[in-house]
């Protein structure tokens, strides 16, 4: 990318943040006054969905930083590698200078090689010829070969500029996302201060109600962990190849996608935090990225990198699918099912299949 179109995309992308801020603020509702139960609890039902709001936003500024990490990153190892091949083409400058330098001293020490001398040493014309031919050829060869290394280092030099001045807007926009990032999450506190000043005894409710859900949520992952790992261990002993669930028309094998998703069951209950990756915390990108590293394989903690995985439409998600729409992924857990980490109020919890754009899974 052209250091123009860096620009253009970085401005994009801040003014993209920039105006996620500016709509996260006109969330934030002023304390109001309630007679009744059931005005509280409205106030309540409110309060929660601009928190719920807030956390949307910055879900979506965090996956943004996620991906601009992946690029910082990039751009890092590729200076590196450039800086490396520079290294290299100067000590071929210098092998090939060397070499000129002590033939040129040679040449001095012993008189070197004059014309007269190449004539007098030739035995015929067509061997005068030919000596000068190969003497001229020796010293082109010499200079053409050190200006084409110059030249060589010389170009690695400006990629290696470039990708400096790349590095560095990358950064830019990096502290940039992290800014915003903060602005949100001291939003989202300030707007959490004001749900839990509403009445503690709607908080309480709510609080047993959590606290029920939280446990059969527990107690149906561990039965479905249970019978997904069974159907497994079934499938692999059969002849026949493994179930119809866990294929996908996907090289993952079926204990590939068991294992991904008993470890999605097992983080159910498990807090949300932003640019976490486990064991006990996750963001939506790194909740995946753990359970697929459970099974063995690496993919980026970015939602924006993950969704490269996702080839087909999420209707046709299977069970170990990555699940995928714009700013959030999840793990799909067979049946129009998801594992996803939500978002700070709600956690790693269940989803639907139906929220997603596509699906798939690493090759």
């Amino acid at each position: 990318m052209t250091n123009k179109g860096m620009t253009r995309s970085i401005m994009t992308r801040f003014l993209t943040v920039l105006v996620v801020a500016v709509m996260a603020t006109c969330m934030v509702p002023a304390a109001a006054f309630a007679e009744t139960s059931a005005e509280l609890q409205a106030q309540l039902d409110d309060a929660n969905n601009h928190l719920n709001d807030l956390y949307d936003q910055a879900e979506q500024i965090s996956e943004q930083l996620n991906d601009t990490q992946v690029q910082l990153d990039s751009t890092n190892q590729q200076i590196d590698q450039t800086q490396s091949d520079i290294d290299a083409k100067q000590s071929e400058l210098d092998a090939a200078q060397d070499t000129l330098s002590k033939r040129v001293s040679s040449d001095y020490k012993s008189g070197g090689v004059s014309f007269l001398s190449i004539i007098l040493d030739s035995s015929s014309f067509d061997e005068l010829v030919s000596n000068i031919y190969y003497s001229d050829k020796v010293n082109e060869a010499d200079a053409d070969n050190i200006q084409k290394v110059k030249d060589i280092k010389e170009d690695l030099a400006s990629q290696k500029s470039s990708l400096e001045d790349q590095k560095q807007q990358q950064q830019e926009l990096l502290d940039q996302q992290q800014q915003q990032q903060d602005e949100l999450t001291a939003q989202a506190n300030e707007q959490q201060s004001y749900v839990d000043g509403l009445s503690q005894e709607v908080q309480q409710k709510m609080a047993e109600e959590k606290a029920a859900a939280e446990e059969a949520a527990r107690k149906k992952a561990e039965e479905e962990a249970a019978a997904a790992a069974q159907a497994a261990a079934a499938s692999s002993s059969s002849t026949s190849g493994p179930s119809a669930d866990y294929s996908g028309n996907s090289p993952l094998s079926g204990d590939a996608r068991s294992t991904i998703v008993s470890t999605a069951y097992s983080k159910v209950g498990c807090a949300y935090v932003w640019a976490a990756g486990g064991p006990s915390s996750f963001d939506c990108s790194g909740l995946v990225q753990y359970c697929y590293a459970a099974a063995g394989y690496s993919v980026p903690h970015s939602s924006s990198a993950l969704s490269g995985y996702c080839t087909k439409p999420a209707s046709q998600a299977v069970a170990g699918d990555i699940v995928w729409r714009s700013g959030h992924v999840g793990i799909c857990i067979g049946n129009g099912a998801t594992i996803e980490a939500m978002s700070p109020s709600q956690g790693v919890t269940f989803g639907s299949v139906s929220s997603f754009v596509s699906a798939g899974s690493p090759s």
